[in-house]
């Protein structure tokens, strides 16, 4: 009897073994380190939100337009009346036949620009790039807010990261700070994609709705109101070489809505 609760336990052993290696597989020493498109753990998501904020109304990055804001809704109201779940971690399968039935609509450039990506890279699927450009979309603007230059390195091509990093150089100079909620993303929607030779180019509208509010060295703020909700506009491209082993999209322009 004996020998045989050895054997069970053992069999277990392996079993068990076999389940986390499947679930964590193996280091090859060739991981990237951040994939902005990766879907986090929502509690690591929800660590990162701490209210800092954004650039100011002057700053030489023009990455969102704003509208007349709606007042911010009373504490007890549901998160569901400002939040869009989509912002927290994955699709569910509502939100993937929403994303679908939209692509479906989109003009036939959008649609021609997204077959040619997914014949270059079969790996890619439009509703599965939208969930991670909303993640990417938190992330950015975080980053930015906080004035995380170094974090917003691999998110950015070359050129938008060095915009970037003078506009958080210049906020600093001033003593400034920005404080910014992002309460959730309203849409997020394919407007543009093309194959341009091997790189994959994905433009984004970003509908979101954030309080914003600028504070000067001592802590008093000067412009904006964190009781007042606007929406912002956003409309984002994204890159990447379908050649590349590396999954990483980068942002590479930002742009105002016409």
């Amino acid at each position: 009897m004996q020998h045989l609760d050895i054997v069970f336990f053992a069999i277990v052993a392996v079993v068990l073994g076999w389940k986390l290696y499947s679930v964590l597989g193996r280091r090859t020493g060739n991981e990237r380190r951040i994939d902005p498109f990766a879907r986090p753990d929502p509690k690591d998501i929800a660590a990162r939100r701490p209210n800092q904020g954004r650039d100011e109304p002057d700053a030489p990055i023009p990455i969102g337009s704003r509208r007349p804001g709606v007042v911010r809704p009373e504490p007890d109201a549901p998160a569901e009346a400002v939040r869009d779940s989509g912002t927290r971690g994955g699709l569910s399968p509502r939100d993937r036949r929403l994303i679908e039935a939209e692509i479906s609509r989109a003009p036939e450039a959008v649609r021609d620009g997204l077959a040619a990506i997914g014949k270059a890279d079969p790996t890619f699927n439009p509703a599965d790039f939208i969930g991670g450009a909303k993640i990417a979309f938190d992330m950015i603007v975080q980053a930015f807010a906080a004035g995380e230059a170094k974090a917003l390195q691999p998110l950015l091509a070359r050129d938008l990261y060095d915009s970037f990093a003078a506009a958080i150089a210049e906020r600093q100079r001033l003593g400034h700070r920005q404080k910014t909620v992002l309460i959730g993303i309203t849409q997020a929607q394919i407007v543009g994609a093309e194959l341009r030779g091997k790189e994959a180019r994905v433009t984004v509208k970003f509908v979101s709705e954030q309080t914003s509010v600028t504070e000067d060295a001592g802590g008093a703020v000067i412009d904006g109101d964190p009781s007042h909700v606007d929406s912002i506009i956003d409309v984002w491209t994204f890159a990447r070489d379908t050649s590349s082993r590396d999954p990483n999209w980068q942002l590479v322009l930002t742009e105002q809505p016409s």
